[in-house]
């Protein structure tokens, strides 16, 4: 193998390059070391954004669920208001009308004796009827035929109001005062009310 002088000078004798010189960069390699950096941050800055974003609406969906709740709360004691205050107008309606009706037909008190008596005993026969003053006359002309099997007494009381009685027999006591009554309405309708003026 022979070698000639040509070849020879194309060769050259390596040499160890000194350790503080730095090689050029790669403008390539550089240029895809920055794209992938800038990528990699997009790519973080995307994540953070998306986590802070999911936290902020998390937070917004629970002030808006707690403002839903409080909206729903303050609804339903509106309505509960309202609802009093319309029971509360038919009550006072009520009361109002009874008293117009008891003062034009006398005749409503009929009954009402007629069903209190119908709630004693049979065998109560001596009844004691206490009613309003203005009311013993037209009891006294409805009872005159009917209870023979019974000895009814009439006695004027002016504390009973227009419309309600009060029976004592032997063996029980029926209190169908208007008071009574009303106070009875009014506990069906969960309402409470001691000052009644209908006479």
């Amino acid at each position: 193998m022979t070698t000639s002088s040509s070849e020879l000078s194309a060769w050259q004798r390596w040499e160890l390059a000194a350790l503080d010189e730095r090689a050029e960069p790669d403008p390539l390699a550089q240029q895809a070391a920055l794209e992938r950096a800038r990528s990699a941050a997009v790519e973080a800055g995307h994540a953070a954004g998306y986590r802070s974003g999911l936290a902020a609406a998390g937070a917004e969906r629970d002030r808006f669920a707690m403002l839903g709740a409080s909206l729903s709360g303050q609804a339903a004691e509106h309505a509960q208001r309202l609802a009093d205050e319309v029971l509360d107008f038919a009550i006072a309606v009520a009361r109002h009308l009874v008293g117009e009706v008891l003062s034009v037909r006398r005749e409503v008190v009929l009954p009402v004796v007629t069903e209190a008596l119908r709630a004693l005993p049979q065998a109560s026969r001596q009844v004691q009827i206490a009613l309003h003053p203005d009311d013993v006359e037209l009891v006294r002309a409805h009872l005159a035929d009917r209870h023979a099997d019974r000895t009814i007494d009439l006695v004027a009381d002016t504390a009973i109001a227009p419309g309600g009685v009060r029976l004592d027999a032997e063996q029980a006591e029926v209190d169908a005062t208007l008071t009574t009554r009303w106070r009875q309405v009014l506990a069906g309708l969960g309402r409470h009310d001691d000052w009644l003026d209908f006479a």
